[in-house]
């Protein structure tokens, strides 16, 4: 067969598999004319463990092979990897000879190529470079190739350089202010000192609040006009931080001064229409609508375009943080809206969230767990009223439900939570406090805030040392599988199965090891399993890189959770591994690993003695 027949059929292999896809035709061509064939038979080894790389790679052609870790008195199975996979790939993250030893499970063919070619052909490029790297660590700054920027990317002095700054001073009349806007059509002014230093900055709202208050007089100064607390933000701020901010504080425009803060020197004004570029459906505008919305059934299709915007919008793990704000809020303000709309806002209850919505981590349209606490001083009565009637209509919001849910002991009042939380920390086992763990992610969402501190003061005074030593056992409860194969999910145990329970083998873990750290910094509820690791971070400094890379593993997990659950209108807690793609499973299989670093970590008792 003729040779240049035989390089262009091995191409047209490799470029069916990461990261070949992201090479020019020319660069995989070449690569492919230094290639040679390789076989092996079942239970031949191919690499021995500790042995020198040689300068060269391998590139499973077909067959499946066992990577094996012989350093312990008895071999450990670590992975298994198949057609498209690598064998030496570690030498280009500073692995200095071969870490497994590797072992044909069948029949085996490779394509083995010099590490120079491949170093100068494929390293050149970025995606290969993150996609080889995930073979040891788990990342969040991946994205596909040629993927587009998100909002997360897109900085705020990008999208506003070079428009000129609206401003009046305090002695400019109302008149002058809004022939300013309307001339330079803009949708905010800035009142400003001789120092261009914000004072307020005034949107069309301001003005129809002053004539909705009864103002008549134009030539009035703009202090007249109804004032709202300035809200800064630094240049450096993406459009997914402002989007945020102003969902979160329902500003209209934001002030962008030079280092963030209230004080400095005024660079722009951003309101939601200079997001817009950066968006396309804008989740302001979504959060906004919904504060508005007169019904369930509105509140119903408001709750389907937020998730719609958020699978739109989940290109990547590092987009996670953004988007579980953003359905956060989305979620909070649904609920508020309904207690609204039912009639029944109580002054004498704190509405809260708990489990994953109470850390903010529910992307899919799983509802979110709700609890109440009751003022003891009042009658229940009315409150367990309108939390059954909010809980119901919740169910009609379009939401899936969940399953862990239970209205008849979410509602009651700040004493009988306080005793709950007591016997749950002086007594674990016997009051099941792990089935109830996910009622220490409480965070507050409307109403009465002073009742949830009550309850967060009894749960900080009530943790010892003994109940986190408890707790952090209890963590090694859910492990990580070992490995993906084909369209199967392998166990330590070499075990396979159809489905990737993400929920409980990946999620549950992460999850459950950041609660403990949140309650060993006194910060035990109404924080994120990020916060929680970032907590870790100050009370255990020399495990830094362990916490970080489990934080990044989470953001992994949730992305695909949200990708796949939206996708797929589902809670995302288990998912068939065809849903995944050979870069997913790849990084997934290195964030399997970091979650073992951490349980062993996490339980073993010594840090708890350094704290």
């Amino acid at each position: 067969m003729d040779t240049a027949t035989i390089h262009y059929r091995v191409a047209d292999y490799l470029k069916k598999y990461p990261p070949f896809q992201a090479m020019d035709e020319r660069d995989l061509l070449e690569l492919a004319g230094q290639g040679k064939v390789k076989f092996f038979e079942a239970n031949e080894f191919i690499v021995v463990q500790g042995s020198p790389y040689m300068w060269q790679l391998f590139v499973i052609q077909q067959g499946t092979v066992t990577l094996w870790d012989e350093a312990g008195e008895v071999a450990q199975l670590h992975d298994v990897r198949g057609a498209g996979d690598f064998l030496g790939i570690e030498q280009f993250n500073d692995v200095d000879a071969y870490p497994y030893t590797a072992r044909a499970a069948s029949d085996v063919v490779v394509y083995l190529f010099p590490a120079v070619a491949f170093e100068s052909l494929v390293m050149k490029y970025e995606y290969a470079k993150r996609y080889v790297a995930a073979y040891e660590s788990v990342s969040a700054d991946y994205k596909p190739a040629r993927d587009q920027r998100g909002p997360q990317d897109v900085f705020l002095h990008e999208l506003v350089a070079g428009r000129p700054l609206q401003v009046c001073d305090a002695t400019s009349s109302i008149r002058q202010a809004a022939r300013a806007m309307v001339s330079s059509g803009a949708d905010a002014i800035a009142v400003v000192d001789a120092d261009t230093q914000a004072h307020t900055v005034l949107t069309a709202t301001s003005f129809l609040e002053w004539i909705g208050q009864g103002g008549s007089d134009h030539d009035a100064p703009v202090a007249r006009l109804v004032r709202r607390a300035l809200s800064p933000i630094a240049p450096d701020c993406s459009a997914a931080d402002a989007a945020m901010a102003m969902g979160a504080t329902d500003a209209q425009a934001l002030a962008m001064t030079e280092d963030g803060t209230a004080n400095a020197r005024l660079h722009a004004i951003i309101t939601p229409r200079d997001l817009t570029p950066a968006f396309g459906d804008h989740p302001v505008t979504i959060i906004e609508e919904i504060r508005r919305a007169a019904s369930i059934d509105v509140l119903r299709d408001l709750n389907q375009r937020a998730r719609a915007f958020v699978l739109r919008r989940l290109t990547n793990a590092g987009a996670v943080g953004w988007l579980t704000r953003f359905t956060s809020i989305v979620d909070a303000g649904l609920v508020k809206r309904l207690i609204s709309v039912s009639g029944v806002d109580d002054p004498a209850a704190c509405w809260c969230f708990c489990g994953a919505s109470g850390r903010g981590e529910t992307l899919t349209r799983l509802a979110p767990e709700l609890v109440m606490i009751i003022d003891d001083a009042q009658d229940p009565a009315p409150s367990l009223r309108a939390f059954h009637r909010v809980s119901t209509a919740l169910g009609e919001c379009g939401y899936l439900p969940a399953p862990s849910s239970d209205r008849s002991i979410q509602a009651a009042g700040v004493r009988e939570w306080a005793n709950r939380y007591r016997g749950w920390i002086s007594d674990p086992v016997l009051q099941n406090m792990y089935g109830a763990r996910r009622l220490f992610d409480l965070k507050p969402i409307h109403g009465a805030m002073r009742l949830w501190t009550e309850v967060d003061d009894v749960v900080r005074a009530a943790i010892n040392r003994g109940f986190l030593y408890l707790v952090a056992n209890d963590c090694l409860a859910s492990l990580p599988p070992l490995t993906f194969y084909e369209d199967a999910v392998i166990a330590d145990s070499g075990k396979e199965s159809p489905v990737f329970r993400l929920e409980y083998s990946a999620l549950a873990p992460l999850v459950d090891v950041g609660r403990v750290f949140g309650l060993a910094a006194g910060r035990a509820l109404g924080s994120s399993t990020l916060e929680r690791l970032d907590m870790a971070r100050t009370l255990v400094p020399d495990r830094t890189s362990i916490l970080r890379e489990a934080a990044d593993t989470l953001r992994v997990v949730l992305w695909q959770q949200g990708r796949v659950g939206i996708s797929q209108n589902t809670d995302g807690a288990e998912l068939p591994p065809a849903l995944l793609g050979r870069y997913d499973r790849q990084v997934l299989k290195s964030g399997f690993r970091s979650i073992s670093r951490l349980l062993e970590f996490t339980g073993n008792p010594q840090w708890l003695k350094t704290i």
